[in-house]
């Protein structure tokens, strides 16, 4: 008995290996290839295909051998038939073109990019004439300043990331992003790194599409400079209004931008800064500001009390004075009166107001000290 038993069992064995191996045959698949292609790795002097095999997947260097893509578009989105062969388990070796199934022209106004490039590997070759080549095959052109920046990275051999956008095949120099030899490069230009912010006492409008309220913050190694706007807000911790932070954070840095803040600790007891002035902008338009009811004006779901300096009028028409397509900014110095959940916040004084982005920035921002926004 245990010997058929065993006959079985081997027999059985064999037609796995049978199944398994012709799984393994090469087989057709979807795939989706982004508009843009990025260094295949630090060292080369090629570039490869951004790829994925299923929509919900971010868009990934794609380092297999691929035959039959030459045709493929920088600033165009691709659906593709491609044949891949695979190794004994199961692993895809190359990639053989068969065909279309959709593209997707990508406006390239809304959709810039970044590339980073090993200056030491010599993937970026000067073209002369204000030019530059990309792995042998892709040429952009430069202004004067960043054609002196990229020549730098290259003379001394930095890594250097260049912003980027893409139509019609063509590449597009938007700016020079950042530029850092390889040991600093992932704490000037992208990583995850420690750092200790001040984060101030009050909040300003982040100068984004729609009305925001944002926090205020610079490192601790800066900070004798201006403070800045942080565009989102800090993972697991909760700011109060009237009170100064100090606070130990890991920061993620995409292309010298800040993309995350978490923080970690207190690095000191927060210090109270309550009956201490400040500016702060606000503007109307969708989700903004609107007139007062009941001696307060709400920005952001936080309320101003706007009577007890006699602000409300005036305040009230400079919202009056906005339209249907134009937003009316207003600088207001405002104090904090008592901290907590329910903070008291009160209007000082109207300082200025316009109507749009550019006459506010040119009226009122530059006219005004200790104004900080996102411009």
């Amino acid at each position: 008995m245990n010997k058929i038993f065993i006959i079985l069992a081997s027999l059985t064995l064999s037609a796995c290996d049978l199944d398994l191996g012709s799984s393994y045959d090469p087989t057709t698949r979807t795939m989706y290839v982004d508009y843009y292609q990025e260094a295949c790795s630090e060292s080369t002097t090629t570039l490869c295909l951004r790829t994925r095999f299923d929509t919900d997947d971010a868009f990934e260097i794609n380092t297999v051998p691929m035959s039959g893509f030459e045709d493929l578009q920088w600033g165009s989105r691709y659906t593709v038939q491609v044949e891949a062969e695979r190794d004994g388990n199961g692993k895809d070796t190359s990639y053989r073109f068969e065909g279309i199934d959709s593209t997707e022209v990508i406006d390239a106004s809304n959709n810039t990019f970044v590339l980073t490039f090993n200056m030491a590997s010599g993937i970026l070759v000067d073209n002369q004439d204000s030019s530059w080549i990309i792995a042998a095959e892709k040429p952009f052109s430069c202004i004067q300043s960043d054609c002196t920046l990229i020549e730098n990275s290259n003379s001394v051999g930095e890594k250097i990331q260049l912003s980027f956008s893409a139509e019609n095949d063509e590449l597009s120099l938007i700016a020079v992003k950042c530029q850092a030899s390889d040991s600093s490069f992932s704490s000037e230009c992208e990583g995850v790194n420690d750092s200790v912010f001040d984060i101030a006492h009050y909040r300003s409008d982040c100068g984004l599409d729609e009305p925001l309220l944002c926090l205020l913050y610079k490192e601790k190694a800066d900070a004798s400079t201006d403070w800045h706007i942080l565009p989102f807000e800090i993972t697991d911790f909760t700011a109060q209004w009237g009170k100064k932070y100090q606070l130990n954070v890991e920061v993620k840095i995409e292309a010298k931008d800040l993309t995350s803040v978490t923080f970690k600790s207190e690095a000191a007891d927060a210090t109270d800064q309550t009956s201490e002035s400040f500016k702060i902008i606000m503007r109307t338009g969708v989700s903004g500001l609107e007139e007062s009811a009941n001696d307060v004006i709400s920005y952001n779901g936080t309320e101003f009390n706007c009577s007890q300096n006699n602000q409300c009028n005036n305040i009230d028409n400079a919202v009056k004075r906005a339209t249907d397509n134009q937003n009316q900014y207003l600088i207001l110095q405002a104090v904090v009166e008592s901290s907590g959940e329910s903070p008291v916040i009160v209007i000082e004084d109207l300082l200025c107001d316009a109507g749009g982005r550019d006459a506010f920035k040119t009226d009122c921002v530059s006219d005004h000290e200790d104004v900080y926004w996102i411009k």
